[in-house]
């Protein structure tokens, strides 16, 4: 495990009320992989404007990124492509 592989990331974003110091929050996020970084971004994105959107509640875009962010990515990411933005590592 390369730390330069990985970045601290939030398991459940900031934008959606997760807690910036909390340990618990707190996760290595692979750069290097099929599911990195860029697409937990491009899901984070998601769910916040769906939030906003009143699509979901917050207590469900919390649950669904802490529960399993890629099940949720599979879920909402390619249903939701007028909300999704692109990155760098699409």
């Amino acid at each position: 495990m390369k730390p330069k592989h990985y970045e601290e990331d939030h398991l459940i974003a900031l934008s959606i009320g997760g807690a910036p110091n909390d340990p618990r929050n707190l996760w290595p996020e692979p750069r290097i992989s099929e599911w990195n970084a860029g697409k937990k971004d491009q899901l984070e994105i998601v769910i916040y404007r769906m939030v906003c959107a009143q699509e979901i509640t917050l207590a469900e875009a919390q649950h669904a990124m802490a529960a399993n962010w890629i099940e949720s990515w599979k879920r909402y990411v390619p249903s939701h492509q007028h909300y999704k933005f692109k990155s760098r590592v699409d």
